[in-house]
């Protein structure tokens, strides 16, 4: 006697990949998006420190010199002095490099609600940053999420501080940041799913000049070549162009255009910021908004 197999299950007519999350960007408005892609933008120059440090660590100029002095010195020491002398030169080397591109941790710092409706620039000490270059590099290693939150009276928290009062300063960010009824300033984000904000873009319009800058542009860094920032291009000029807007460009001091270390170590910074613009470019072109 035979024993039959059972007949095979009917193959399913669902898609692979229906349960996969989507991807949305859109312009938001909400406290909790709106933080969250402040956030990502703090930890996009933060992440800055880490691309200048392996920069400084790696040029051939810095490393020549380093090589240079270590070769001088094995030639006057025996070896357990040489390898003692040699790691603590190379240690002070390295608190060296963490100081000198400190100055991105406390850049990232400034990116809280305040900068999202005051003038253009990040300030540091009173002062403005300046600089060219519109993304980051590796990971950082602050938590902006403090100067983020808004407290129960509808306040911001700066710097981890708050008095459950409104800043003076958010409060007059009209004056500062431009006639309110003139001046807007957008947040567009790209979500995965319901939760994970993984892009975010800052433009601020003036339907006076009918012209829009974009202050910061980013995307988490295992996102990134995914084609999720030119998406926040893409939406961003669309956006523009419903508000009769004839011209879009990065703001010459956005978020991450200040650079902590001198021009010869910036190579990397450069090309991001004209692959960057040549993206804005394209999209503009794409829109009927390029020249």
């Amino acid at each position: 006697m035979s024993i039959s197999s059972p007949p095979p299950p009917p193959p399913s007519t669902q898609s692979p990949t229906a349960d996969l999350p989507t991807l949305q960007t859109y312009p938001t408005t909400t406290q909790s998006d709106r933080t969250s892609a402040l956030h990502l933008i703090a930890d996009s120059i933060a992440q800055q420190r880490q691309s200048a440090s392996f920069t400084l660590i790696t040029h051939p100029y810095p490393l020549s010199i380093t090589i240079l002095v270590l070769g001088i010195l094995s030639q006057y020491f025996d070896y357990a002095t040489f390898t003692t002398t040699a790691a603590g030169i190379i240690m002070i080397l390295l608190l060296g490099v963490r100081m000198a591109t400190g100055g991105y941790i406390t850049l990232a710092e400034t990116i809280n609600f305040n900068w999202l409706e005051g003038p253009a620039g990040l300030r540091v000490g009173g002062k403005k940053g300046h600089g060219r270059s519109p993304s980051g590099g590796a990971s950082g290693n602050v938590d902006p999420a403090p100067i983020l939150k808004a407290n129960n009276s509808g306040g911001n928290i700066v710097n981890g501080s708050g008095n459950g009062k409104r800043s003076r300063n958010n409060s007059n960010s009209s004056s500062r940041g431009g006639d309110a009824k003139d001046v807007e300033n957008i947040v567009i984000v790209s979500k995965w799913g319901e939760e994970e904000i993984i892009g975010s873009l800052v433009m601020r319009v003036s339907r006076k000049e009918k012209k829009a800058v974009i202050r910061a542009w980013t995307v988490k860094l295992r996102y990134r070549g995914k084609g999720v920032g030119r998406g926040l291009l893409e939406e961003g000029v669309r956006v523009a162009k419903e508000k009769g807007v004839v011209k879009v460009e990065f703001e010459r001091e956005h978020a991450n255009s200040h650079k902590v270390l001198p021009d010869v170590f910036n190579g990397g910074f450069e090309r991001r910021e004209k692959r960057a613009k040549d993206m804005l470019v394209e999209v503009l072109k794409e829109q009927g908004l390029g020249r």
